[in-house]
């Protein structure tokens, strides 16, 4: 068994998704990438389609549905962390939620809301706007058009826009929402020969066009859930409202199955027993659950749930008769099942050292994963289209060629450049060649201390807004974005120099981000943080290094201490 392991910088990772890329250009061939949920951020993880080491590539670039302002054009700004990300093959997107909303993640990287709001909190069900949630947690999809979201002890279904009440996919799962107690088989069995609720004679109100339906299932569990995960029956192109399936639900120490082709039917219990924690094998009943953390199935039928004893995790297998084995015990960390990767191996985000636990199961895919979906054919070759960013990093490749209007001089070499495009992009050109600088109208300006390398790709992120940084020069290109008042630039150059943290680098990083001042404060914290959580690694290569900062910098030693002093536990008398 492989036993692979990715840091997450500083971040909570909260579940990964693999989705379906398609061809940016004619000619093009569609790919499948896996993407972790890294706090506000979504990174891609590479070398998860084959057994090789993993990395966290730089964070994507999310754009609104609506333009924001004229500085920051249609980038999205996360309000709260993504979480639990889900793929959906029928509308080809993937699903996540985000504080208390549900949003939908486009193949362009184009950001939407579908559901809830940012603000209220509730249990309202009807389109997506006006749909409220408290307690959302894990979605999954069932491929067919209908996605599942579970709210505290409730599950909240939705419909996706054309999946009328109408159709029999749009039927599918809609259990009368149940006030009733008597715990989770209770509240489903009060259901029986209730009719789809939510509106008049039982029917769900159709969703306003373009927006999605939530409305709720006869659910009423004895305590939150902590999983959720669909099992199908028919592929996910056969069709819309195809092959029924069961969602597979699980609460803290129990695993339960319940059929979605029949309002009345009331779930079954599949493994373990409510109220009553623990650590057992068996079938069914006789089985035992501490603290189920995640699940998934797989493509043969069994679901793997990871269960946090207080201490360490186990990973439990349940196959589709009932049956828990525990393949892996003692792994440290608390962890949570993500998801299987395209290369097959099982994914387990860990919420206290903020990386995942990747194990090399060699699990059949899921029906819905976007790695065994027949990826579409690629477009026609032909030529590309123009597109603003390509035409302009053109011009700027054709450099000189008798339109440039100002030639910048950086340790030695030249760069010629248009002084409309640098003053549009840049306050800090803006400032210097508007008349507000002694040389405002000069045709020949200098950037003293500043690196050519770096200013190449400073330049081409001012034409393209693209940026493709090495690791070697992400400390320069931050350092002069920063002075040229290019903080989308900076922010980025500084994600790839935290990606890039070692044991052996840490302290001069942590010197080096100090004396950047208070745009770099935010990547100081998050350095001390990895300093603090890596400490032992850190002293035992670099324990000259930190004996320097020590002796340098006695400010930032001591306050490294003093939060390391406040972490630890209180003694005991």
């Amino acid at each position: 068994m492989h036993f692979l392991s990715c840091a997450i910088p500083d971040a909570p990772c909260n579940g990964v998704a693999s989705r379906i890329l398609p061809g940016s250009r004619p000619g093009e061939a569609a790919s499948v990438q896996t993407l972790v949920a890294c706090g506000r951020e979504l990174r891609p993880l590479e070398g998860a389609n084959g057994i090789s080491g993993l990395e966290l590539g730089p964070p994507l670039q999310l754009y609104s549905a609506a333009w924001v302002s004229r500085r920051t054009g249609r980038r999205y700004t996360p309000a709260d962390n993504f979480t639990r990300p889900a793929w959906d093959p029928y509308s080809s997107a993937v699903y996540m939620r985000q504080g208390r909303v549900i949003v939908r993640l486009g193949s362009d990287n184009t950001v939407t809301v579908v559901a809830g709001d940012v603000e209220e909190e509730g249990n309202a069900d009807g389109p997506g706007s006006a749909a409220r949630f408290n307690l959302a947690r894990f979605l999954t999809s069932d491929g067919t058009g209908s996605l599942y979201v579970t709210d505290g002890n409730r599950i909240r279904k939705l419909q996706l826009p054309g999946r009328g009440p109408g159709t029999v996919a749009g039927q599918r799962g809609g259990h009368l929402r149940a006030e009733t107690g008597g715990g989770l088989a209770a509240a489903l069995t009060a259901a029986a020969g209730g009719a789809v609720g939510g509106g008049p004679g039982g029917q769900v109100a159709a969703a306003a066009e373009g927006e999605v339906q939530v409305s709720t299932l006869a659910i009423r569990a004895p305590s939150a859930m902590y999983g959720l995960a669909f099992e199908g029956g028919s592929s996910a192109g056969s069709g819309p409202g195809s092959g029924a399936g069961s969602l597979l639900l699980g609460t803290r120490c129990a695993l339960y199955r319940l059929p979605l082709g029949d309002p009345t039917a009331a779930p079954s219990l599949l493994a373990g027993a409510e109220g009553e924690c623990g650590t057992a094998d068996g079938r069914g009943g006789e089985a035992r659950f501490e603290c189920i953390q995640g699940v998934v199935l797989d493509g043969q039928g069994s679901v793997y749930a990871a269960d946090w004893d207080g201490a360490r995790t186990s990973l439990r297998r349940v196959a589709a008769d009932g049956t828990v084995t525990t393949p892996i015990a003692g792994l440290e960390d608390k962890l949570a099942v993500s998801a299987i990767l395209p290369n097959r191996c099982l994914a387990l985000s860990g919420s206290v050292f903020f990386n995942l636990q990747v194990l090399g199961l060699g699990l059949a895919l899921p029906r819905c994963h976007a790695a065994g979906a027949p990826l579409p054919p690629a477009a026609p070759a032909g030529a590309p289209p123009r597109t603003l960013c390509a035409d302009l990093g053109a011009l700027l490749g054709r450099q000189p060629d008798g339109t440039a209007d100002v030639a910048i001089v950086v340790g030695g070499r030249t760069f010629h450049a248009h002084r409309l495009i640098l003053s549009a992009r840049s306050d800090y050109f803006a400032q210097r060649l508007g008349g507000g600088f002694a040389d405002g109208g000069a045709q020949q300006l200098s950037l003293p201390d500043a690196d050519p390398d770096a200013f190449e790709v400073t330049l081409r992120f001012v034409y393209t807004d693209a940026a493709d940084i090495p690791a070697a020069q992400a400390q320069a290109v931050a350092e002069l974005a920063d002075r040229l008042l290019l903080p989308e630039l900076r922010d980025k150059a500084a994600a790839v120099v935290e990606a890039s943290v070692s044991a052996a680098t840490v302290p001069g990083l942590l010197l080096w981000a100090e004396a950047r001042g208070p745009a770099f404060a935010g990547l100081l914290s998050r350095l001390k943080g990895w300093f603090l959580e890596n400490r032992k690694a850190v002293m035992r290569e670099a324990g000259e290094e930190v004996r320097l900062l020590a002796a340098s910098h006695p400010d930032l030693y001591f306050g490294l201490m003093c939060k390391l002093q406040s972490e630890r536990p209180p003694r005991t008398q």
